[in-house]
């Protein structure tokens, strides 16, 4: 079994920081900048968990970029769990890239990082996400750099819950706006029918639902299909 890891993001391509594709997050952007200066990494990468899907976006990074294109890696169940669960930081100072932990991610597929910083991203004691900063080569981690990106992940954390609260938002505004299309397709399917065959609106519907039920079919295309087809119809579908 495989975690789908996402990548929705495209690297800015006039600069070695990558913002949000969508609305962009200078803010994320800014403080990724801070956590590979002060780190002397070569890239740091941040997650967003959705555990409900079992997946994770790589939805910020500055430093080497990860991919000119949005692309999909799947992750071994283990490796996965490892991180939606684990709340305490996790340093490995050489062959990050070949840990099992981090080998299909895609900042390790691609440079072959030989150490990294992983700090979850907590709201509410839950693991929201993933701060992974990289490095290209062997050495240890200073415990002032370390205490600097712990500092840093309470910002991130935030940034990364708003980020998710506002897709969820998006999420439910689409959902919205389909259902009132939906609706509306019923209403002029009803009102056709009415007007055809002099139906009642409770008739109109139920005739629309029973199609519906018997053709175990959406209402919504039942009454996209009443809408085309009625002006050349002499009887009921």
């Amino acid at each position: 079994m495989a975690t789908a890891i996402s990548i929705i993001q495209k690297p800015n391509q006039q600069s070695s920081q990558a913002s949000w594709v969508d609305e962009g997050n200078p803010a994320m952007a800014a403080l990724l900048g801070l956590a590979v200066d002060e780190t002397q990494a070569q890239g740091a990468y941040v997650y967003s968990f959705d555990p409900l899907a079992a997946t994770a976006n790589l939805v910020s990074w500055a430093g080497l970029p990860v991919s000119d294109e949005p692309l999909a890696v799947g992750v071994p169940e283990d490796a996965a769990k490892a991180h939606f669960e684990r709340s305490a930081p996790l340093i490995l100072h050489e062959k990050a890239w070949s840990d099992a932990r981090f080998a299909a991610l895609p900042e390790f597929d691609r440079h072959r990082f030989e150490g990294v910083a992983s700090i979850p991203l907590l709201e509410s004691g839950a693991v929201i996400g993933l701060l992974n900063v990289c490095r290209s080569h062997r050495a240890g981690l200073q415990g002032s750099a370390l205490s600097f990106l712990l500092s840093l992940s309470v910002p991130l954390s935030a940034l990364v819950a708003a980020e998710a609260a506002k897709a969820d938002l998006r999420r439910e505004v689409d959902n919205l706006n389909r259902r009132l299309a939906d609706r509306k397709l019923l209403e002029r399917a009803k009102g056709l029918l009415q007007t055809r065959f002099r139906w009642t609106e409770e008739q109109a519907y139920l005739h629309l639902r029973n199609i519906s039920r018997r053709r175990r079919t959406p209402m919504r295309e039942i009454a996209q299909e009443v809408i085309g087809r009625l002006p050349a119809m002499e009887r009921p579908v």
